[in-house]
């Protein structure tokens, strides 16, 4: 799911679920996938349904997202100076669960369509480390 993706180093994937003895788990992430270089951060995030209006840009953190209940729309925008694809967006209705990267220095968020969603989130360093963390506006497209 990650090849011909519009942002340089975003990474998509579905995730796998094993059920045994009325138990259902997810893979999320384990160190061979090689997609956060340290650990800062994990959260369990329930979102209700609604528009978020704003993005968030981390200077220095990766993070990774996935969802684990309901729909979502996802969103990037590459802001980083040097990138082959700076400026450009991407946006991803996911159903199903679904794990996606959100590199540093690309803009992103999601918003829960619907029903509300449960979502983890992993990041390299915590909230309020870095003073180039910000927020921007959210371009909804019609």
């Amino acid at each position: 799911m990650t090849i011909n993706l519009p942002i340089h180093d975003l990474y998509i994937r579905e995730l796998t679920a094993e059920e045994t003895d009325g138990s259902i788990k997810f893979h999320v992430l384990s160190y061979e996938d090689h997609l956060l270089r340290r650990f800062g951060q994990v959260q369990v995030i329930r979102k209700s349904p609604g528009r978020s209006k704003t993005l968030c840009m981390r200077e220095v953190a990766d993070e990774v997202w996935a969802l684990i209940e309901g729909q979502v729309e996802f969103a990037w925008h590459d802001l980083r100076q040097d990138s082959p694809s700076q400026g450009r967006w991407h946006h991803l209705h996911a159903e199903t669960p679904t794990l996606v990267l959100a590199p540093f220095g690309v803009a992103f968020g999601c918003r829960a369509l619907e029903d509300p969603a449960v979502l983890i989130r992993l990041s390299t360093h915590a909230e309020g480390e870095h003073s180039g963390d910000r927020e921007i506006p959210w371009e909804f497209e019609a």
